[in-house]
């Protein structure tokens, strides 16, 4: 009967230690939340990876980030400026 309790308390002291069951469960959830961040990190390499191919092979997405993002022109092009009625 002793060693019944003792092998219940050694079980218990186990589970509900500070290395126990909790401990376990929260280890757990961590592991999957960085399971779930790498995947998320290995989409957007693979997304970059695709914009760098983009960048290297297609002159014409090239050209249209140029003229997006810095407001390029070509020398023969004109650009027309409008101001908002709205603007004081």
């Amino acid at each position: 009967m002793g060693l019944l309790a003792a092998i219940v308390t050694v079980a218990v002291s186990a589970l509900a230690g500070s290395d126990g069951l909790s401990r376990w469960l929260l280890l757990r959830a961590e592991r999957q939340a960085i399971g779930e961040e790498a995947v998320r990190r290995l989409q957007d390499n693979a997304a970059l990876r695709a914009e760098i191919s983009r960048l290297r092979s297609d002159p014409k997405y090239l050209e249209s980030l140029a003229r997006e993002r810095l407001g390029l022109v070509r020398p023969d092009e004109m650009v027309y400026r409008f101001l908002d009625a709205d603007a004081p």
